[in-house]
């Protein structure tokens, strides 16, 4: 698991980042102790006898201009090494567990998203974290199977949330630092244009290692064209808290061609914890152009296993946008939570966080392989 920093997720950021921002048309440089010159040089008059002979004047200003396609070229050329060398990978995994006479030519596939943010919270306290996010499809293998890579290095949040992937150690819980690594290996058992379920099964990069399988439906039914219900359950079991199930429930109607309100719902119940743990959230979502979108979203949180059931409320807006390449992402969310103390009172709570996404991903067909390449 690396750092907090993520010192190779963050290198990787910077190389492909950093020399967008220094690339320009031309800069000006004046000679120290000279301002630039706006008046005309003076004319040489000839001479009958011989022409005079004047020495070339020293420029005042040095035009310096940087090829500033070049330099956006050499970023494009580093994270296309990246994709590649992931890609490659892929590959080679896929074809060395199928049958290489069979001439199959289905295509294999990535997609990675690393997500560097920092967080400032009440009292200026600052947290540094990384996220991360991978799939790959091994079609040689079958249709139906699909590796997932989760990975995060996040303090303690700074307020629940819903579960982001129900039955996924580290992820099924809304209140409960982030500090996993864990791999999943999907099958599709049914799908359809409106229902998906698989079976999953995977472990987590802990000590002692926390080995995990589930079943998950989705369900998505529309009511209007306006207007859709999805519906999630999940039943879940590992070697901490045994057994283990989600419900999911989400409402959401399109309010404008561009706008959408989404009210979501969620219940975790397990073995081993007393209650329902739940959380309900209301979000107003609006696209502001193709590259560009803010949400809106309040939620309550608790759990039925307490004297008051509700333990926190939480209010943030999220600006997300697509800037300078296709495949770079960032994110403005400030937030506000109100957090329940023992003594039952519900003090603030408030921070801001900066995200900064990078997006890999290909198949086979897109793979540029070298001579001699396996």
């Amino acid at each position: 698991m690396p750092e907090r920093s993520g010192p190779l997720h963050c290198l990787i950021v910077l190389i492909l980042v950093m020399p967008l921002f220094f690339s320009s048309g031309s800069v000006e440089i004046a000679i120290a102790g000279e301002a630039p010159s706006t008046q005309p040089a003076p004319e040489v008059q000839p001479v009958s006898a011989a022409p005079a002979k004047s020495e070339a004047p020293i420029p005042a200003i040095i035009p310096i201009k940087e090829d500033t396609a070049k330099v956006k070229n050499n970023v494009d050329e580093v994270q296309d090494r990246i994709e590649q060398g992931i890609l490659g990978q892929v590959v080679r995994l896929d074809n060395f567990f199928s049958d290489l006479k069979s001439g199959d030519e289905r295509k294999s596939g990535y997609q990675l998203q690393v997500r560097n943010f920092a967080r400032v919270e009440k009292g200026g306290k600052l947290n540094i974290g990384i996220l991360l996010r991978a799939s790959a499809s091994f079609p040689k293998m079958g249709d139906s199977l699909r590796l997932y890579i989760s990975g995060d290095n996040e303090p303690e949040p700074l307020a629940p949330k819903l579960p982001e992937d129900p039955g996924n150690p580290g992820f099924d819980r809304p209140a409960q630092p982030a500090k996993v690594f864990n791999t999943e290996l999907r099958y599709r058992f049914f799908q359809t244009p409106s229902t998906n379920i698989f079976l999953g099964a995977g472990f987590t990069l802990v000590i002692p290692p926390e080995a995990f399988v589930r079943s998950r439906l989705q369900h998505t039914r529309h009511i209007s064209d306006i207007t859709l219900v999805r519906f999630g359950e999940t039943l879940f079991a590992n070697n901490i808290v045994t057994f283990g199930e989600t419900t999911e429930i989400t409402l959401e109607r399109a309010l404008t061609p561009k706008t959408l309100l989404q009210w979501t719902s969620a219940g975790t119940v397990t073995y081993k914890d007393p209650g329902m743990e739940w959380g309900t959230e209301l979000s107003l979502i609006r696209e502001l152009s193709s590259k560009s979108a803010v949400t809106l979203t309040g939620g309550i949180y608790g759990n039925t296993g307490i004297d008051d059931v509700i333990s926190n409320y939480r209010l943030l807006a999220r600006y997300r946008r697509n800037f300078l390449k296709s495949w770079l992402f960032y994110e403005l969310v400030p937030e506000l939570s109100w957090p329940r103390q023992a003594d039952g009172l519900f003090p603030a709570n408030y921070g801001m966080t900066f995200i900064l996404e990078v997006m890999f991903k290909g198949n086979s067909s897109e793979r540029k392989d070298k001579p001699g390449d396996p």
